[in-house]
């Protein structure tokens, strides 16, 4: 659907860390030395970690930004009839939850079948499309940071499972 190649990453290529504001992590990005960092669903990094290295770090965050900080945006939005927001954004990282400048944005539309935990798999086909742009525009240094939406940010959580149940026999958000 998406044109993603499912293929295990070579074990050469890979680094384990027990955290991304470990140590070792440090390391490793000085180390590799790289152009950009890309993360996803990484929990908040660090300022020294985003200090280790002279590059950008960019995120491809499952929600509108800045409306739709934290977890779960795609559920939140459709919890409040929001579909407009219902999306994904890459955005590069800051020392805040979601607050760095956006870089891209795209709307996904969950069809009637989606429900809680396939809003962030949507999500996801779509910002590796808009990550991999982004990438581009870096290296070719065409990269720009568009104006946020002029609506409040908020910061978003899990819902609790009373939560749940209740958005979606209130509204049929599954």
């Amino acid at each position: 659907m998406y044109g993603l190649n499912d293929s295990p990453i070579p074990e050469d290529k890979v680094t384990r860390v027990s955290s991304v504001n470990s140590e070792r992590c440090i390391e490793a990005l000085r180390t590799a030395a790289p152009d950009v960092v890309v993360v996803a669903g990484a929990r908040v990094i660090a300022e020294q970690v985003l200090a280790s290295v002279k590059t950008m770090f960019i995120n491809v965050h499952a929600g509108i930004t800045p409306l739709y900080r934290g977890v779960h945006g795609g559920y939140w939005s459709l919890v409040h009839n929001d579909r407009n927001n219902c999306g994904v954004t890459v955005h590069l990282v800051d020392k805040g939850i979601d607050t760095g400048g956006i870089v891209h944005q795209a709307i996904i539309q969950p069809s009637s079948a989606d429900n809680f935990t396939t809003y962030p798999l949507l999500q996801l086909g779509e910002g590796i499309g808009l990550l991999k742009l982004t990438i581009r525009e870096i290296q070719a240094g065409t990269l720009a940071i568009k104006p946020a939406p002029l609506r409040p940010s908020r910061l978003w959580s899990h819902p609790t499972l009373s939560e749940y149940y209740s958005n979606r026999t209130r509204n049929g958000v599954k």
